[in-house]
């Protein structure tokens, strides 16, 4: 029989403190236990940010953190359980699973948000989801808390996943509907309800944890984010294929496309350019003055031209004091190479994202349509396209011959992009 409140309010009536022992053995026993989704949002690179700079400096991003995450929470239903320093932990009842991936959608939006109105530096968070049977008991200071391998299982895919990441377990991912799950990219787009979780569900390794634990990513944006460096992961179908056809599984790997952040974006016009030296300024209607750009920081490292369109990587600047920096920065008209990043074949989409690179390893993902080519198109497939503008800014587009047809690439695949470029936008 579990412990029940009537039981934790007889002990403080006695003035006992709770029986955690007596509490978990018997929580740990007993099948009555309460099903609950549990969410853990972390500060990526705060123990860096904390050593880096002073306590005037990070101890202010840390609180806009915990004010934006628990926003995020208690608008959508959910209750925060604790602060951890740095990270969030919260709670929602078993049929609001939909609700959860949302607040989790809603601390990534909002983050960004700041990051662009440069309220914050470099504020970004990994979230994980896990849902299932927990330990509920009552915390020294009041209120509930939460505890058990749930707890555990968010944890560590919040660990696992690269800044900007939301992962979510199977467990989660068959309790929540879909249906009620957006994002401002998706609906910008017009994502369907599967279009908000990763193709396939994979596995990873997590510390603690014995066997492989199942997972989706949550896409919010325009593709996945993928893995924090040195975290392994696989497709559980190509698990499935191996076993099926009687040979061994392969080892985890990553996949080449999916390791790097998908950046937030800016738009601008190029004001300056300076082609004996390789470097200018574009300008924005965004506060915060020009941003610089030289040719390391350009996808296919060429000239720019003054008065055209450009999309790039708002970064911070490459001295104090200095004009901040656009990195990955593709030109209006111009060609550049990349890969696929995630492709939608339905039949009201084909549509694809290309990841596109620069020198220094900083990446966007452009919009492409694809038209009758999306049943044919793969991520991790190089591709080059020319950049241009749409209905919602700049994007990309197939590149065709004279006789209208598309040109396919037919070197291999890029499976070296930016291996050694800085995640995240930042300059190596």
């Amino acid at each position: 029989m579990a412990i029940t409140h009537l039981q934790h309010a007889t002990w403080r009536s006695h003035g006992m403190a709770t029986d955690h022992y007596r509490l978990f053995h018997e929580a740990s026993m007993s099948s009555e236990r309460p099903y609950r989704v549990i969410l853990l949002a972390d500060l990526s690179g705060s123990t860096e940010m904390k050593t880096k700079t002073a306590e005037v400096n990070w101890l202010a991003t840390i609180g806009k953190f915990l004010d934006i995450t628990t926003e995020a929470v208690t608008s959508q239903g959910g209750t925060v359980v604790k602060y951890l320093g740095d990270g969030t932990l919260a709670a929602f009842d078993s049929e609001h699973a939909a609700e959860a991936i949302n607040a989790a959608i809603r601390i990534q939006e909002m983050l960004l948000a700041e990051n662009r109105k440069n309220s914050v530096k470099e504020c970004l968070a990994t979230v994980g989801i896990a849902t299932g049977h927990v330990v509920e008991y009552e915390a020294p200071g009041g209120g509930l808390d939460y505890a058990g391998s749930v707890v555990d299982r968010a944890s560590r895919l919040c660990d696992a996943g690269a800044p900007q990441a939301i992962w979510v377990d199977s467990a989660t991912v068959v309790s929540a509907n879909m249906l009620k799950v957006s994002s401002q990219m998706g609906l910008a787009s017009g994502h369907g309800p599967s279009d908000y979780l990763t193709d396939t569900e994979e596995t990873v390794q997590l510390k603690g944890f014995p066997e492989l634990v199942k997972y989706r990513e949550v896409i919010w944006r325009q593709v996945p984010v993928g893995a924090r460096n040195g975290m392994l992961t696989e497709a559980t179908e190509s698990q499935a294929n191996s076993r099926n056809s009687g040979t061994q599984p392969a080892a985890l790997v990553p996949k080449p496309w999916a390791h790097h952040p998908a950046a937030a974006t800016m738009e601008g016009v190029v004001r300056h350019w300076n082609t004996t030296r390789g470097q200018g300024f574009i300008t924005t209607d965004a506060e915060g003055g020009d941003h610089y750009v030289d040719r390391r920081y350009i996808v296919g490292e060429g000239d720019l031209t003054v008065g055209r369109s450009v999309r790039f990587v708002p970064l911070p600047p490459l001295q104090e004091g200095k004009n901040p920096l656009a990195g990955c920065t593709v030109q209006e008209g111009n060609r550049v190479q990349g890969q696929f990043q995630r492709v939608f074949p339905g039949p009201d989409k084909k549509y694809a994202f290309v990841d596109v690179v620069d020198a220094r390893g900083n990446r966007q993902a452009l919009f492409v349509h694809l038209g009758p080519e999306a049943g044919t198109r793969r991520p991790g497939e190089p591709v080059t396209v020319e950049v241009c503008r749409n209905n919602r800014g700049i994007a990309a587009q197939l590149i065709t011959d004279t006789n209208g047809d598309q040109i396919r690439e037919t070197r291999g695949t890029m499976t070296d992009l930016g291996q050694d470029g800085a995640l995240d936008g930042t300059p190596a």
